[in-house]
């Protein structure tokens, strides 16, 4: 099976150029966080809203498309969650009310988490720990992924869920024992990922994993520039990192677009 992943887009149209080629795939899985661009790449959050708005018309046409939900948009997602969480990540609060009003016009679309074959997608990642400490069970034995899948889709639907899904490390700055499939910090995984090096810790069992959520980027170049006014002002360009994988997981958010063969389990970037 050969699946398009779109990693984290924060209002980057990155995502255009490889869908316009959906026939080439069978399944196109967007990672979530759309908006909140970061300030480094200069993208308004008006121009972010406009893409976000594209991608939605992308997926409403097209059944092949799956798009997920990431730390920056359950906030915008559910009043709920941003009533009581209390760290925002970059949300616009000047906006929030037309986002949250998008996402409520499209909620149909969106999931936590979704899998094909022995292949689970999030926007973080889930931690085993974590599984196990919600949803009671022991994830170093099979697991049905459907169930699993629904589990986690069910989430939002009830403010016991939701607290959940607002669980955050102090990788991340939480106070939190792990971070939740939306909020893990990559290390966390790296470390859930190898069965019984801390006894709390569970590899989930025969399940491959593709996630994004870590900023990948670098600073690639940097030169200061003297503008019209006379006034100095320093250009830095920024690069990304390759993927980070290791034991049945793959982590990408490096600002372009994947393609994954998942009988392999390989994943290759696709170049701007």
């Amino acid at each position: 099976m050969k699946i398009l992943v779109l990693p984290d887009i924060h209002g980057r149209d990155f995502w255009r150029e490889p869908c316009q080629n959906i026939e080439e795939y069978d399944k196109i899985v967007f990672l979530g966080d759309y908006l909140d661009p970061y300030g480094f790449e200069e993208i308004s959050v008006e121009k972010a809203i406009d893409n976000f708005k594209d991608i939605l018309l992308f997926a409403k046409d097209n059944p092949k498309v799956v798009m997920l939900l990431g730390n920056h948009d359950m906030p915008y997602f559910s009043s709920t969650y941003y009533g009581f969480s209390t760290y925002h990540c970059r949300i616009s609060t000047m906006h929030y009310k037309e986002i949250h009003g998008i996402f409520k016009e499209h909620e149909d679309l969106f999931k936590i988490a979704h899998h094909e074959g022995d292949v689970l997608f999030t926007h973080a990642g889930c931690l085993s720990e974590w599984l196990s400490s919600i949803f009671d069970k022991k994830y170093d034995e099979k697991i049905d992924l459907d169930e699993l899948c629904k589990e986690l889709n069910d989430l939002p639907n009830e403010t016991v869920g939701l607290n959940l899904l607002y669980m955050v490390s102090s990788e991340r700055g939480g106070c939190d024992e792990v971070g939740s499939c939306i909020w893990a910090n990559w290390n966390e995984m790296q470390y859930d990922s190898v069965l019984g090096e801390v006894e709390r810790h569970y590899a989930i069992h025969d399940v491959k994993q593709v996630f994004g959520h870590t900023l990948q980027a670098f600073i690639s170049s940097s030169k200061v520039i003297e503008k019209e006014n006379g006034s100095l002002k320093l250009v830095q360009n920024y690069g990304f990192g390759k993927a980070l994988e290791f034991k049945n997981i793959k982590m990408i958010d490096t600002g372009c677009a994947y393609e994954l063969e998942t009988e392999e389990f390989t994943i290759n970037k696709i170049s701007k």
